[in-house]
């Protein structure tokens, strides 16, 4: 009865922690540390990437310790969440539960969620892959232009939710023998799914314009010096979030376009080392659309019982790197590896009707600042050099682990990529 419940009000959750537009920390397809080399002037680059999450974390911060610190993927926002307050501050009469609950907490909106009463720690898996496809060409004076569209894979399964309320008092007891009538409010007054689920389909379709360039340098030890710099545009092809089923992921910015902008600086030493930096960063436009909102102070954010049109005003996402890579002697295989940092600042939620409080909707925790700590090598074998006179291809294997973050679920993952210059 405990797990069947919860089921019934874990659906309002939202995923909108996600960091970029890959959903759950996967590689953004044009993500400048994982590319591949580029063509020669008038050339063309075909390419093929797939990735697959093993492990999928979540993290947790305690803002008051200024800590974060690893969780189920379910409970990165709170430990517990508090059913009771799906139903604090809406005017169901004709619900039995609600008439119940104002009974016991002396009407509307009262405090029955202070006597423990109603809380649940839950527990999920996911899991997450993508195949993605891109196209560049070389045009003059060091300029490419590329596109790059990803398809992703995303599941969430063994979805458990453990009894941590105290049923002891007469309320809790009461409460839970309402079952029936829980779920057959989650079906006709929220429009809840129950269910985990399993999707697939497009990202969001980018395009960039690229200028590198080699700087010769005649030093003993400094060989070469390269410049990156990129701007490019993302398009809402991407399937949005269901508001309407468990832990809805994105596949994409959420229908809103974006802005991709960055630069890299990579310096070859004694021709078999090279080191650098990289940064970029997303743009993204505030989008209108319907959201489930948090509607009363009482709320957790798994269970926001009210879909609303709201508009999001988007922080930019930053992304910063620090890498080094090994060269074999005839430079045909390379090591390389990475550290990424990510963050996203607080995001801003302003309701399109005046039934609603701005002020209380903006405590929703999903709001707030973001953060990510990658690690991940790369394994690349590319000719030296190419007469383009036939086919060049690349290979590359890849290892990525997520090392910690905060308010954001993570996946570590394994992939590989090909492409040919032609």
């Amino acid at each position: 009865m405990k797990k069947k419940l919860l089921l019934v009000c874990i659906n309002a959750l939202q995923i909108s922690q996600m960091l970029q537009a890959a959903p759950l920390g996967l590689f953004e397809p044009y993500d400048i540390n994982i590319r591949l080399r580029k063509p020669a002037q008038h050339h063309c680059y075909a390419g093929v990437l797939g990735e697959k999450s093993y492990t999928v974390k979540g993290y947790a911060t305690d803002d008051c310790l200024d800590t974060t610190y690893e969780v189920n993927p379910l409970q990165i926002y709170e430990p517990e969440q508090n059913f009771i307050s799906l139903y604090q501050g809406q005017n169901y009469d004709d619900s039995a539960f609600v008439q119940l609950l104002n009974k016991i907490a002396g009407g509307p909106g009262g405090g029955v969620s202070n006597l423990e009463n109603g809380l649940f720690t839950p527990t999920g898996k996911f899991c997450v892959g993508q195949a993605a496809f891109s196209a560049m060409y070389a045009v003059k004076h060091h300029f490419f232009i590329s596109a790059y569209l990803p398809v992703y894979f995303a599941k969430l399964h063994s979805v458990k939710w453990n009894y941590s309320g105290n049923n002891t008092l007469f309320s809790g007891a009461e409460i839970l023998e309402l079952e029936e009538t829980f779920q057959e409010d989650a079906k006709n007054l929220f429009g809840l799914c129950t269910k985990g689920w399993k999707k697939h389909g497009l990202g969001d379709l980018t395009f960039l314009v690229e200028w590198q360039q080699d700087f010769p340098q005649l030093r003993p030890v400094l060989k070469n010096v390269q410049p990156n710099l990129r701007v490019g545009l993302s398009i809402p092809t991407g399937k949005e979030a269901d508001e309407n089923s468990i832990m809805p992921v994105a596949f994409g910015a959420d229908g809103t376009a974006s802005i991709p902008f960055g630069g890299s600086l990579t310096m070859d030493l004694a021709n078999h080392v090279d080191f650098g930096l990289s940064a970029q960063f997303w743009y993204l436009w505030d989008n209108e659309k319907e959201r489930r909102i948090k509607t009363f102070p009482t709320q957790t954010s798994l269970l926001y019982p009210v879909v609303a049109n709201s508009i999001k005003q988007h922080s930019i996402i930053q992304n910063f790197n620090l890498f080094a890579t090994a060269y074999s002697f005839n430079k045909r295989v390379a090591l390389k590896f990475c550290y990424q940092y990510w963050r996203k600042g607080d995001d801003v939620l302003t309701p399109m009707c005046s039934e609603f409080s701005s002020t209380v909707m903006n405590t929703a925790p999903q709001l707030f600042e973001r953060t990510e700590h990658d690690v991940f090598f790369t394994l690349t074998y590319s000719p030296k050099a190419a007469d383009f006179k036939r086919v060049f291809p690349q290979a590359q294997l890849f290892w990525k682990a997520s090392v910690k973050g905060s308010r954001a679920i993570l996946a570590s993952t394994a992939g590989a990529q090909l492409s040919l210059i032609f």
